[in-house]
């Protein structure tokens, strides 16, 4: 893993965390002693690294260990993550538009079925 990598999973970590946490950037970024979100915001982008004497307090602030931040994610986390954010943004849909997304998701899966079958 190259450094711009790390920086990347770091920052997937970063963000994930926080939003766990329920914080903002504004809120995560003052707990570390930054001015604005900006700095936050370019440390989940993987723009930035978060400073090694930050590293112990944003732990802290956001309720995980150390090597939260760090360690990349299992694909089943990943997988549970996007489920839970599509249940959400479905549910904020009106009755007749989560209609309108079931049947599209049916026509996909009938569509994916016949492009196996295919194969």
């Amino acid at each position: 893993m190259n450094k711009e990598e790390a920086k990347k999973i770091f920052g997937e970590n970063f963000k994930r965390l926080r939003l766990q946490s329920g914080m903002s950037q504004e809120e995560l970024a003052k707990a570390l002693g930054y001015t604005n979100r900006s700095s936050v915001n370019k440390i989940e982008l993987g723009k930035n690294d978060l400073p090694r004497d930050k590293v112990a307090r944003a732990a802290q602030v956001l309720g995980c260990s150390p090597l939260d931040l760090f360690q990349e994610e299992p694909a089943d986390v990943v997988a549970e993550t996007k489920g839970a954010k599509f249940i959400v943004e479905f549910q904020n849909l009106t009755e007749s538009n989560q209609a309108l997304v079931l049947a599209y998701m049916k026509a996909l899966s009938d569509s994916q079925e016949r492009e196996d079958g295919n194969t």
